[in-house]
């Protein structure tokens, strides 16, 4: 049986669209490998908040300083654990830093008080008691 020009047009734009559609897939899922995920784990969580308010106790902010970046050596564990770009004490609170980005990045928020938190209470998911997850604006 011979092809006819139909199926011969089929069958090339099958074989273009099959890497198309790869291609489409692997810039998905490289999208999806790029973005920084919160913990969900309590115990993390909870952790996070007793250094973070460690933190606070041993870098308090003086005028006219607005925050402190904590030394990477001096990172308490779990939040080392957590990989950051850079752990900040604030006047509001802590600012873990997850994953950079032209408009904020990702991170953690551990406020002094929860009205002190630096955006608005929508750019915020609470996966633990005072420890807010941040993403872009």
């Amino acid at each position: 049986m011979a092809d006819t020009p139909s199926m011969c047009l089929a069958s090339v734009m099958n074989r273009r669209r099959n890497p198309i559609v790869a291609l489409v897939v692997l810039a998905m899922l490289a999208l999806l490998g790029g973005c920084a995920w919160p913990t969900v784990a309590p115990v993390k969580l909870r952790a996070i908040k007793t250094e973070s308010l460690t933190l606070m106790a041993r870098y308090p902010i003086k005028p006219p300083e607005e925050s402190v970046e904590v030394p990477k050596s001096q990172w308490p564990h779990v939040i080392a654990s957590l990989e950051p770009e850079a752990v900040t004490v604030h006047k509001w609170g802590v600012d873990i830093w997850i994953k950079p980005y032209f408009d904020g990045g990702w991170g953690y928020h551990v406020p002094r008080n929860e009205r002190d938190l630096p955006r608005s209470r929508e750019y915020y998911w609470e996966p633990g008691d005072g420890v807010f997850w941040y993403g872009p604006l």
